[in-house]
Parts: C-alpha cells; structure tokens; sequence
C-alpha cells in the first residue's frame, strides 16, 4: 500500500534557510556550485538498510528522515514481510547499472525507511550581483536521477532562489524518470533544465527530495548534480565592424575613382 507523500518543510525554501548547510566559498562563474554533488565525501551505506545513527555522515548537506548515500553494489539485504514471508532486497544500482560513466563509488539514496526524505544546502552567490542583477546570469542545473524496478518512488531535485532578505524570487527543477520510462529497470538517467536567475539573487537553496511511494525503501537515486551560473555572452562587434569597414572602404574606392576622373 502506497504512503501519502509528505515532502519536508524545506520545500518552502524561505522556512528553511537557516537550518541548511551555506557554502562558505565564493560562487565563480561556470563551475558547478553545489558541494559534494557526487555524494564522494564521506562513507557510503554497503548494504542498503542504514537507519537513525547507522546513516553516514553527508558532508555539505543537511538531511531529514533516512536520507542517506549508498554504495554502487550495494549488497541488498533480507527482511520478513508482513505475510511472515522472508524477502530479499537485491539489484541495486551497481557499476552494470544504467547511471553516469565517472559515478564514483557512491550515490545519494531516499533511504531505509519507508517514508520521503530530503536532504538540502545553501549557496550563496553575492559576489555574482553584478551578473544577475543585470540580467545576464543564466543558470544549469542537471543531475543523473533514477530508482529501483518497477518502484515507482522519485527523485526531484529543486533549486530556490532567494534574495536579499530570504524572499524567494523563482525556481527550476528536474525529476527523474517514471518507472515505466525507465522500462521497469533499476538506473540513473540523466536529467537537465536551464533559466536565468532572477534578478536579486543573493542564494540559492538547493533541496533534493526523494518522494516516497511503495517498496521496503526509498529508491530515489541521485547522482553527479550540477549547478553551474554562466554569464550571457555580450553580443559580438564584429559584424557592425566589418559592415563599418566595408562601407569606408568603399567609400574610399568611390572618391579614387572620382578624383580620377577629373
């Protein structure tokens, strides 16, 4: 039987500013701004049921309920069903499974509870004012995202953005694929979108949400997350230049030929 979807209140991204992990270091144009998007800092879970005080530490971010990371082949584990039936939870995503080629050894997981989780941190991009408050801060967001069989719990990754004063000014976001999109196979997949940010954007809260539906876990997987802000490019004075030089040009050709004349 499905769980009613309850989603942490940090999904309203001004509740939660306080309480989430900030990047200390300064935003830089066209490097990927999230910590630890790769879920490489810190232990990974080798079996796949780590709960309370068994979760690895997740440097860069702070998580709610079991949200945790997990090893690539992580062992799976058995457990008595309500039937009084043994169950063993296996076919996790390993290094065969669908996922990115660089993945590392470990990747975020909804975790061994079944229940939403979350996990969430905060950047700061002051020193990227004169971009965005010009409008030319364009912002990509992507991620490898997946789940577990014909399970159909999911991965969706928000970005807030806030300004000054923690009042939020837009989002974007990405979701992984259905079950029936991945057909029915246990994977990663990656999944991108793009935007300006808002004008007055002084920090972007980032909040993964790993949405619980059915199963003896939470299979929502991430992976590899980008958050990268690229200046919009100034338009080129080439073309004015060289239709400027065309026309001296000819202009010069035109009195050459006149003075000749006379």
């Amino acid at each position: 039987m499905n769980k009613l979807n309850i989603f942490p209140f940090c999904i309203i991204a001004t509740a939660c500013t306080s309480l989430m992990f900030s990047s200390r270091v300064d935003a830089a144009v066209g490097q990927n701004l999230i910590v630890n998007g790769n879920a490489e800092q810190g232990k990974c879970d080798a079996v796949g049921n780590a709960v309370g005080s068994a979760i690895p530490a997740i440097p860069g971010w702070v998580p709610t309920g079991s949200f945790s990371v997990l090893c690539y082949g992580a062992t799976g584990f058995e457990f008595v069903n309500p039937r009084g039936e043994t169950v063993r939870v296996s076919g996790l995503p390993d290094a065969n499974s669908g996922g990115p080629i660089n993945r590392g050894k470990a990747f975020f997981y909804g975790g061994g509870n079944r229940a939403s989780s979350s996990a969430s941190q905060l950047i700061n991009v002051g020193n990227l004012a004169s971009i965005i408050d010009g409008g030319k801060g364009t912002y990509s967001l992507s991620g490898w995202l997946g789940g577990y069989s014909t399970d159909a719990d999911s991965a969706i990754v928000n970005v807030f953005f806030l300004g000054q004063n923690n009042q939020s000014l837009g989002s974007g976001s990405i979701t992984s694929r259905t079950a029936q999109q991945r057909n029915n196979t246990t994977g990663l997949f990656l999944q991108s979108a793009n935007g300006i940010v808002p004008v007055g954007t002084r920090q972007i809260n980032v909040l993964l949400n790993a949405d619980y539906k059915q199963g003896r876990v939470n299979d929502a997987y991430f992976d590899n997350l980008s958050l990268v802000i690229t200046p919009v490019p100034e338009p080129s004075m080439a073309p004015m230049s060289f239709v400027g030089l065309s026309l001296l040009v000819g202009w010069k050709v035109r009195r050459n030929i006149k003075n000749k004349s006379i």
